[in-house]
């Protein structure tokens, strides 16, 4: 719907505040809005993403942008993380257990309340993707998802969802990765002016 200063407000994204332990740098407003800026920050954390096939690469992508792209002098790193990445963990708890419990297995050695996860998903029906948002909610993480056009059990789980418009999985790949993009980039300029901020307030 809209961007405007440090508001992010996208179709049918609703997303609820996302922190990590030791702060937030987000929060959300009555009307279902996210404010995301040093006005709210304390720390600056990071979500762990994750998916299968195209959304895999996809998290992997986001994740890498949102630890590298937004790095400002003087401001504490973002901690995002794709559980995608570590094929010899996925393969061990796939062959030693199931293959829907790869993400949930992995998210659980690192969760904490606060923590943000990002599920994704076009089908929005992954079991393993939602055996994973199951375990975030129980340990009282923030949970949001980057769905296909109809968002799938998956957009009943979620704080919060993104719905991409599109008639096939290729189209909604495409928009998920643009969202992505959009993030990162938003994300880029709250680091920098909550480092701004950080930097005033050591002058005085």
């Amino acid at each position: 719907r809209r961007i405007a200063g440090h508001t992010i407000a996208l179709g049918s994204l609703d997303i609820n505040s996302i922190g990590a332990g030791g702060g937030s740098i987000a929060r959300v407003d009555g009307g279902g809005i996210l404010h995301v800026g040093p006005e709210s920050a304390g720390a600056v954390p990071g979500p762990a993403c994750y998916g299968n096939g195209g959304s895999a690469a996809t998290a992997s992508h986001f994740a890498l942008d949102l630890a590298k792209n937004t790095i400002m002098s003087g401001a504490p790193r973002l901690k995002a993380i794709s559980l995608t990445d570590h094929v010899p963990l996925i393969t061990a708890w796939s062959n030693d257990t199931a293959y829907e419990y790869i993400f949930a297995e992995q998210l659980a050695n690192m969760i904490e309340p606060a923590d943000a996860v990002v599920a994704i998903s076009a089908s929005g029906n992954s079991l393993n993707v939602m055996n994973a948002v199951e375990l975030a909610c129980r340990s009282r993480a923030y949970t949001i998802a980057l769905l296909g056009a109809h968002g799938g059990k998956i957009k009943y789980m979620v704080d919060a969802y993104v719905l991409a418009p599109g008639n096939n999985i290729e189209q909604e790949e495409d928009a998920h990765l643009i969202l992505a993009h959009i993030i990162t980039r938003h994300m880029r300029r709250v680091v920098r002016s909550y480092a701004q901020r950080l930097l005033l307030s050591h002058a005085k």
